[in-house]
């Protein structure tokens, strides 16, 4: 075998890597709990926040969550920041409902934020 068709195996390998990847990326969904609440805040997040704060709130161009809840010990507190934005973070208020900004801060608090 050639150097060149190792190479171009190895492209094709790296391809299809990233495809699946992306392919998962786009199709996971998050786990249902049986709390309406919960599922939407949980549907909402991975839609809309995971791709700057990290599927599981980790960080990413965005901050982590871990700590949310001391950092805006009033939920209205954070809420306003969801709706309003703050340095680099778009604010959502126009794009959600107030029940899913809601239930997108109820779910950072609870399962993202401890």
């Amino acid at each position: 075998m050639t150097l060149k068709k190792l190479v171009n195996g190895l492209q094709v390998l790296a391809l299809f890597a990233t495809a699946w990847t992306v392919f998962l990326l786009f199709t996971a969904q998050p786990p249902v709990s049986g709390d309406p609440v919960q599922d939407d805040g949980a549907r909402i997040f991975a839609a809309r926040c995971s791709g700057c704060h990290g599927a599981q709130g980790q960080g990413l161009s965005g901050p982590q969550l871990a700590g949310v809840a001391e950092r805006f010990p009033d939920p209205a507190d954070q809420a306003a920041v969801v709706a309003e934005g703050r340095n680099g973070m778009p604010a959502f208020g126009s794009r959600l409902t107030p029940a899913e900004l809601e239930a997108v801060v109820e779910f950072t608090r609870t399962r993202l934020g401890s």
